[in-house]
């Protein structure tokens, strides 16, 4: 079975090892590199790197309705595996393997269609969400259902974690259900339309950490971002890691409550956020205990929204 396989993180990655164990892995099709280091060289996606080292040839179109369509003609693949590949299908493309496209997708469709299913499911505090195998149409994650599996978000669960249990859990299901795919024991099933929500891609004002908001709310915005942002003596403050407690009296929201040793402890709208990693402007990330050894900080102070009014 020839397969041409599109994704460019690595949350793809483990869905291309499976694969290459699989099937016939006769082209990868990645985005164009676009992120760079701190010295400006070009940083290789992770399909990219994974793909080459298993020796299978790369493609980067930089419009892929524009300027793909040949390309994977040639290739002539029975069916097409799309895993966080980052752009949107022609109908021309969906045409070209006569088995058509799968996606892996990192939420239990029809809930949180778009490219940031993890992550929202996260700041909205989901118990549960996982993954669905669905056959690619023209539309945003609408195409038919194949497969799916569900995974219990855990309390400690951050959006790094998450993406790896998730991209674990895909890999597996994607190679059990392309079995009964091509068997034909597993028929496609539509979605139901009227269940769907949307995912939209994130904004970074969306890390804006608001402290008027619950402690679970506003942790919730840090598990998804994988940190949040704030403004402490008039500087951005991110915090990486961070608990929800129960309420410390009557205190105004973001009011530091405790600033002691490993604790620090800010108010919120309802409950207190127990703050354990951050990094102050200029500085590295590090622990509570070790920003606190250096930085003086007094029950009182406020921590407000970043770009807020003072």
């Amino acid at each position: 079975m020839r397969v041409v396989f599109l994704g460019t993180p690595e949350f793809a990655v483990p869905s291309l090892d499976a694969l290459y164990e699989h099937a016939e892995v006769v082209g990868a099709v990645c985005q164009p590199d676009r992120e760079r280091d701190r010295k400006g060289r070009i940083i290789e996606g992770a399909v990219k790197r994974r793909a080459e080292e298993l020796g299978i040839p790369v493609y980067q179109f930089e419009k892929i309705r524009r300027d793909g369509v040949e390309t994977l003609r040639a290739l002539a693949p029975d069916v097409m595996i799309t895993c966080a590949y980052g752009q949107i299908l022609s109908q021309e493309i969906l045409d070209i393997a006569p088995l058509g496209v799968l996606n892996v997708h990192g939420s239990v469709l029809p809930k949180y269609r778009g490219s940031a299913p993890i992550q929202r499911a996260l700041i909205n505090g989901e118990k549960k969400t996982g993954v669905t195998i669905m056959k690619t149409d023209i539309g945003m994650d609408t195409g038919a259902i194949l497969s799916m599996k569900e995974l219990e978000i855990n309390g400690d669960d951050y959006v790094g974690d998450l993406y790896e249990k998730l991209s674990c859990v895909g890999a597996d299901l994607l190679i059990k259900t392309l079995d009964g795919y091509l068997s034909g024991e597993i028929i496609p099933v539509p979605q139901n339309d009227a269940l769907a929500t949307q995912a939209p891609p994130l904004k970074k004002e969306e890390a804006y950490l608001d402290f008027t908001r619950s402690a679970e709310s506003v942790r919730n915005v840090i598990r998804g971002f994988g940190y949040g942002v704030c403004e402490f003596r008039d500087e951005q403050l991110k915090i990486y890691r961070a608990e929800a407690i129960d309420d410390c009296g009557e205190n105004t929201a973001g009011t530091v409550v405790t600033a002691v040793k490993h604790d620090f402890i800010v108010a919120c709208g309802s409950g207190a956020l127990a703050i354990s990693e951050l990094q102050a402007c200029g500085k590295k990330r590090m622990k509570t205990a070790d920003f606190l050894n250096g930085v003086h900080v007094m029950p009182g102070e406020i921590l407000r929204k970043f770009g807020g009014n003072r």
